[in-house]
């Protein structure tokens, strides 16, 4: 089933929420590893994102693993104190023209708060562009 490009939004909010989940702490701490399953909210959409971590702290460039409930796979990176990670998503933005396009969904994630932005984008591949961007949240759920 195609979605719009709100949906791939909205996708991509669960993604960033759910990285950010995995790293939660307070500004102070350390931020955590991504480890668990996560709920990503953004807008009115949300997701499951399940992470393994491949490093026993949050250091610089540590990755972790996102498998989410809707079928993507992706790698979360942290830099910066911001855990990022991208998916492409096939005919995932009905163009104004009708026709599909992929779909490019960047996600960028606070480690400490777990807040974050989602960017969609339609990469030109619709005349003139879509791209879209929403505040995400994620929360660990186990």
């Amino acid at each position: 089933m195609k979605r719009s490009i709100t949906a791939r939004a909205g996708i991509a909010c669960f993604l960033a929420a759910s990285a950010a989940l995995a790293v939660a702490g307070s500004a102070h701490a350390d931020p955590s590893p991504l480890n668990g399953r996560y709920t990503v909210v953004g807008g009115s959409d949300m997701f499951y994102v399940t992470a393994t971590s491949s490093c026993t702290t949050a250091v610089e460039g540590c990755t972790a693993s996102l498998v989410s409930n809707r079928g993507w796979t992706s790698v979360a990176t942290l830099s910066g104190g911001r855990w990022s990670y991208s998916v492409t998503m096939p005919d995932g933005v009905v163009c104004a023209d009708g026709n599909y396009a992929d779909i490019f969904i960047r996600y960028s994630i606070d480690a400490a708060t777990l807040a974050g932005t989602v960017t969609a984008d339609s990469n030109g591949e619709c005349v003139g562009g879509q791209v879209t961007e929403a505040p995400i949240q994620l929360t660990k759920v186990g």
